[in-house]
């Protein structure tokens, strides 16, 4: 009796276990990333300017500190209510100097339209502070502090500002617009 069960319930398994699994759709996302449209690299005491690249440096020498920040605009398009935002770095450059270099970015939201004529000391205020990313020693790619920030997508067209700067006494991380630093729509 024993026997005939345990047949019984191998017949069963036995057609449960080879029935055929349906497939299975799997949905593909698209993944849209925003870079940064304007760049101006602000830097001690009083000056800054436009450029097609982003820099974050920072230095002592003879007991003064220099150090080089940058403001970018973002053109958000609309379309984009209800979805999640984030970053990613990829395809930085190299630092120029390895040497006690820390590599760590800070990421700060700016509370005012960011222009041409912003320098170190007229500019808009830090807002709020999204972490602080690791850039690797070749510029290839960068990662968080903790998890990945996000934040609620804007629900219309609008221009998001950002500023990037140093965290570590000395720091080396530069990018070219169209890469590095970007926005993704989740």
């Amino acid at each position: 009796m024993k026997l005939s069960i345990f047949y019984s319930l191998l017949a069963i398994l036995g057609t449960t276990v080879s029935a055929p699994v349906p497939e299975a759709e799997i949905e593909t996302r698209s993944v849209f990333k925003i870079y940064p449209s304007q760049a101006v690299n602000i830097f001690t005491p009083d000056h800054g300017y436009i450029t097609g690249d982003v820099y974050v440096y920072r230095y002592t020498s003879n007991g003064i500190q220099h150090e080089t920040n940058t403001l970018l605009n973002f053109p958000f398009p609309s379309g984009y209510a209800g979805k999640t935002c984030s970053f990613s770095f990829a395809n930085g450059w190299a630092p120029s100097h390895t040497y006690a270099n820390s590599q760590k970015v800070q990421l700060f939201s700016v509370g005012g339209p960011i222009t041409a004529s912003n320098t170190y000391t007229s500019r808009p205020y830090r807002n709020v502070s999204y972490g602080i990313f690791h850039v690797s020693d070749d510029g290839a790619v960068g990662t968080w502090d903790g998890s990945t920030p996000t934040f609620p997508c804007p629900a219309a067209a609008t221009t998001l500002g950002f500023e990037v700067l140093s965290q570590g006494d000395f720091a080396d991380v530069s990018w070219p617009l169209g890469a590095g630093l970007a926005i993704v729509v989740l």
